[in-house]
C-alpha cells in the first residue's frame, strides 16, 4: 500500500485522536510524532500519562497508560509504532506497524505480554509476494512468554535458566522437596496467531500455498486506521475484565 506525504500526516493525526480517546488523555499534547516516515509515541507527556518500559527483546520504549482500572491506578500500558518507506519525493509505502501491551502498576516493573503486528510483504525478483515467516499470519498476535506464568514464577524461571549447571554428583534430593520446572517459553515468540484469516471462506487453504488467506497488507490508509481504532477500542473493552487479577 502506498500513499502521499500529505495523507500520512493526516493519518498520524487520526491515530493520535483515537489514542486520546481510548487512553482518556483529551487534554494532553499530541501523543504521537511523525518523524520522517515513522509514527511513534511521544516521550514528552506528563508522568501521569506515560512511562519507560522494556520490550521482551530488551529495548527501551515509551508506553501510554490505559485508564484501567482507572486513570490514577493504571495496570495496563500500550506502546506503538508505524513504519513507512519513502517511494520518491512525495509518496511512501507501508512497511509495518504494531501495538505492544504491558501489565504492571506504577510501582512495579511493567512486563510485555501481548503484541499485535501487521507487516507488509516484500517481493522476489519475479514479483511474487513474500511474507516474513513463510506461512505466518499477517496481521498477527504474539503472546509473550511472560504471559504464561505469574510474575514470581517468571522471574524465578529466568534465574533457573541462567544459573550455572551444578557439578556432577553434588546434587542432593530430599523427600518432598519442591521441584521447580525449567520454565522456558521462548519458543512462543515464534508463533504467529492470525488476526485476520480468510480460510473460513472457500476455497479452503491447503496448508502450503503462500501467500495464504491469512496473509495480506492494508488495502488503504482508511483500512489501516480502522484496524488501529478497532484494536485500541477492543483492548479498552477487554482489559477491564482482568484488571483486578
Amino acid at each position: 500500500m502506498e500513499t502521499t506525504r500529505t495523507e500520512l500526516r493526516k493519518h498520524a493525526t487520526r491515530v493520535n485522536t483515537v489514542l486520546l480517546e481510548t487512553c482518556d488523555a483529551s487534554n494532553a499534547a499530541p501523543l504521537v510524532h511523525l518523524i520522517d516516515a515513522t509514527i511513534t509515541l511521544s516521550s514528552s507527556w506528563p508522568g501521569a500519562l506515560c512511562r519507560e518500559v522494556t520490550t521482551d527483546l530488551g529495548f527501551r520504549e515509551t508506553a501510554l497508560r490505559f485508564p484501567i482500572p482507572n486513570a490514577r491506578h493504571p495496570r495496563f500500558w500500550v506502546a506503538m509504532q508505524e513504519q513507512w518507506k519513502w517511494k520518491g519525493k512525495h509518496k511512501v509505502r507501508f512497511m509495518e506497524c504494531g501495538l505492544r501491551l504491558y501489565v504492571g502498576g506504577r510501582d512495579e516493573e511493567a512486563i510485555q505480554f501481548l503484541r499485535l503486528e501487521w507487516v507488509a510483504p516484500t517481493f522476489d525478483n519475479s514479483g511474487v509476494q513474500i511474507y516474513q515467516g513463510a506461512h505466518a499470519g499477517h496481521p498477527h498476535w504474539h503472546i509473550d512468554r511472560s504471559a504464561l506464568v505469574g510474575q514470581e514464577d517468571y522471574l524465578r524461571s529466568l534465574e533457573i535458566l541462567t544459573a550455572p549447571a551444578p557439578e556432577a554428583g553434588a546434587e542432593e534430593f530430599n523427600e518432598g522437596a519442591l521441584v521447580v520446572p525449567r520454565l522456558d517459553f521462548s519458543w512462543l515468540q515464534s508463533m504467529h496467531l492470525p488476526a485476520q484469516a480468510g480460510w473460513m471462506h472457500p476455497p479452503s487453504w491447503d496448508g502450503r500455498t503462500v501467500p495464504g488467506p491469512h496473509q495480506c497488507e492494508p488495502s488503504s490508509v482508511a483500512e489501516l486506521e480502522h484496524w488501529w481504532v478497532g484494536a485500541l477500542r477492543y483492548f479498552s473493552v477487554e482489559l477491564p475484565k482482568v484488571a483486578l487479577y
